[in-house]
């Protein structure tokens, strides 16, 4: 007998648990746990920046993830960490435990998602940030970037209404691939994700998850370009030191000719 009712029954359930995912997550409905707490601020302080990472496949790296935010010079931090592999909760639980405080992190918070979203994780978490009042800009990093103590710093420092900034920065030219990396300071097309400053407005409204396509919806990166451009948004290039490590863990291997075809579809006029 051939396998693939099988196999068809499995697909329904995955798009079946991805629907009910996405209803559920966009609505904020998921449950986040704060695990760490640091020293209070100071009276009449701001409030932390809040920094979004999504977790998959680096649980090693949450030891120099936690060292290296604790160590930022400037800002007070709200760290929330969106896991997508269940399995890997209690070690970060362990981890964050163990972990004792003495610099900028003000709270570290975590989430774990039965249903692996990628990094829409990030935005979801972000969604339910603004409905409960926060303001401005938040801050992405991904878990497999070393960075300085002046990291945040310096995406603060070009950050502002409307504006995305980030450390992975190009300019392209009709193509995803057709590109050449910007200069600090440049108006550019594409921003990474991963070690940017985003307005929290990116997800004011709910269009930013209803109108991403199913087929797309793990190049949120793009998406997030593609959305911000299209609505005048400024992206600019950010100059901070930045280090990318274990990139044989790095999903984009898998996804390079899907990326240029997400490009091609959001029809982006790539004049900046």
């Amino acid at each position: 007998m051939s396998g693939a009712p099988v196999a068809f029954v499995r697909r329904a359930r995955s798009a079946l648990d991805w629907r009910i995912a996405m209803r559920r997550y966009r609505a904020g409905r998921f449950r986040s746990r704060t695990l760490l707490r640091g020293r209070g601020g100071e009276p009449g302080a701001p409030a932390p920046i809040a920094v979004i990472v999504c977790l998959w496949n680096r649980r090693e790296r949450i030891d120099a993830l936690l060292t290296q935010l604790d160590a930022q010079q400037g800002p007070r931090v709200r760290l929330l960490l969106w896991n997508n592999r269940p399995a890997d909760d209690d070690f970060y639980r362990e981890r964050l435990q163990a972990y004792t405080p003495h610099g900028a992190l003000a709270e570290v918070s975590l989430v774990s998602s039965r249903v692996n979203v990628g990094g829409l994780g990030r935005f979801f978490i972000a969604r339910r940030l603004r409905t409960e009042g926060y303001r401005g800009t938040f801050v992405m990093l991904d878990d497999d970037q070393d960075v300085s103590d002046h990291f945040l710093a310096d995406l603060l420092a070009a950050s502002g209404p409307h504006t995305i900034a980030g450390y992975w920065a190009w300019t392209m030219s009709g193509d995803y691939w057709a590109r050449v990396p910007a200069f600090p300071g440049d108006r550019v097309s594409y921003v990474g994700t991963g070690g940017c400053a985003c307005d929290i407005d990116i997800v004011a409204d709910l269009s930013f998850f209803t109108e991403l396509p199913r087929y797309f919806a793990f190049l949120e990166d793009i998406w997030m370009c593609g959305y911000a451009r299209k609505r005048g948004w400024l992206l600019r290039k950010v100059d901070t030191p930045v280090e990318f490590v274990l990139d044989e863990t790095n999903q984009h291997h898998t996804l390079a000719e899907r990326k240029a075809e997400f490009y091609r579809y959001l029809q982006l006029d790539d004049a900046v």
